[in-house]
């Protein structure tokens, strides 16, 4: 369980939208995590102040689990700071979507690979 007082938020492009590139904001709240965010968004997927768009993570707890370890020293001093390449889902390459199971996939994708996996071990004829 997160024991900081920061909240994960996603920053992205409004007019783009979080497909297009997203930073990981650790703040206290929004107002926060916009002022944060702004300098590392500006010129890297945000040109407008306008434009910024920041939504917080909700059950987002596992984000604390899976941050590198400069991060982490932030987190533990209660710092509001931005991770702008978190780690990402091995199929996919999406992040902010769920924990990472043991294979590094998101809970999407983990469903997928698993209904593949079940439908070729159906379907040993597909099989090359």
């Amino acid at each position: 369980m997160n024991e900081s007082k920061l909240k994960p938020y996603m920053g992205y492009s409004h007019a783009g939208g979080s497909e297009e590139g997203a930073v990981l904001i650790f703040a206290h709240d929004i107002k926060e995590a916009k002022c944060v965010g702004w300098p590392v968004l500006h010129g890297m997927f945000v040109d407008d102040f306008t434009d910024m768009a920041v939504r917080i993570i909700k059950d987002g707890d596992y984000l604390f689990k899976q941050m590198p370890k400069w991060s982490v020293v932030k987190l533990n001093a209660d710092i509001a700071h931005v991770v702008d390449n978190p780690p990402v889902c091995n199929n996919c390459e999406m992040w902010g979507g769920g924990e990472f199971n043991e294979e590094g996939y998101c809970p999407d994708c983990a469903e997928e690979i698993e209904d593949d996996r079940k439908y070729m071990a159906d379907h040993p004829e597909l099989s090359m």
